[in-house]
C-alpha cells in the first residue's frame, strides 16, 4: 500500500489547479493575481508529485525539493524510478507542454522592466485584450497534461 499523504497532497493540489482555471475576474488586478495563482498552483502540483515518486520509493517527501533532489537520492539507492525518468524527459524536452510552462511561469515571475515608469505600486505585467482567454487555454491546457500525468501515476502506484 502507497502512502496515502503524499497522494491526498498530489490530488488535492491538482483539484486546486483546476479550480484556480475555473475561476472568473472582473478586472485586470484579480486577473493578473488569478494567473499567478495559476502558475504556482501547477508548480507546486509538480512538486507534490515528485515527492510521491520519492516516497513510493522510501525516500521522505520533505527532503525532496525537487526533480534533481529525488534523482540524486535515487542514484545514491542504486535504484531505477520510471516515474523519475518520466518526470525528467518531460522537464529536459525543449519542445514540451513543461519547457513552455516554465519560461511563461519564469517570465510572469520577474518580468521585464517597463521603461518610462517610477510607480512602484503598478502591475508588471502590461495589459493585453484576450487575458482571460489565455487563462482559460493555455493555462487550462497545461493543468490537463499535468492531470494526465498524475492519472498516469497514480495507475502505476495502484498496480505496485
Amino acid at each position: 500500500m502507497r502512502p496515502v499523504r503524499t497522494r491526498r497532497r498530489v490530488l488535492e493540489s491538482l483539484a486546486k489547479a483546476k479550480a484556480l482555471v475555473e475561476v472568473r475576474v472582473e478586472n485586470r488586478l484579480q486577473h493578473h493575481a488569478l494567473c499567478e495563482a495559476v502558475l504556482h498552483q501547477i508548480d507546486a502540483t509538480f512538486l507534490a508529485l515528485i515527492r510521491q515518486v520519492g516516497d513510493a520509493h522510501g525516500f521522505k517527501p520533505e527532503n525532496i525539493g525537487g526533480l534533481d533532489d529525488l534523482v540524486v537520492q535515487l542514484e545514491e539507492r542504486d535504484l531505477v524510478s520510471l516515474e523519475a525518468r518520466r518526470m525528467k524527459t518531460l522537464v529536459t524536452d525543449p519542445e514540451g507542454w513543461w519547457r513552455v510552462f516554465r519560461t511563461h511561469f519564469a517570465e510572469v515571475n520577474c518580468p521585464d522592466e517597463m521603461s518610462g515608469t517610477t510607480d512602484l505600486e503598478r502591475i508588471p505585467l502590461i495589459d493585453r485584450t484576450g487575458l482571460d482567454q489565455l487563462k482559460n487555454e493555455r493555462y487550462s491546457e497545461w493543468v490537463e497534461e499535468l492531470s494526465d500525468l498524475v492519472a498516469e501515476f497514480q495507475l502505476r502506484f495502484d498496480e505496485s
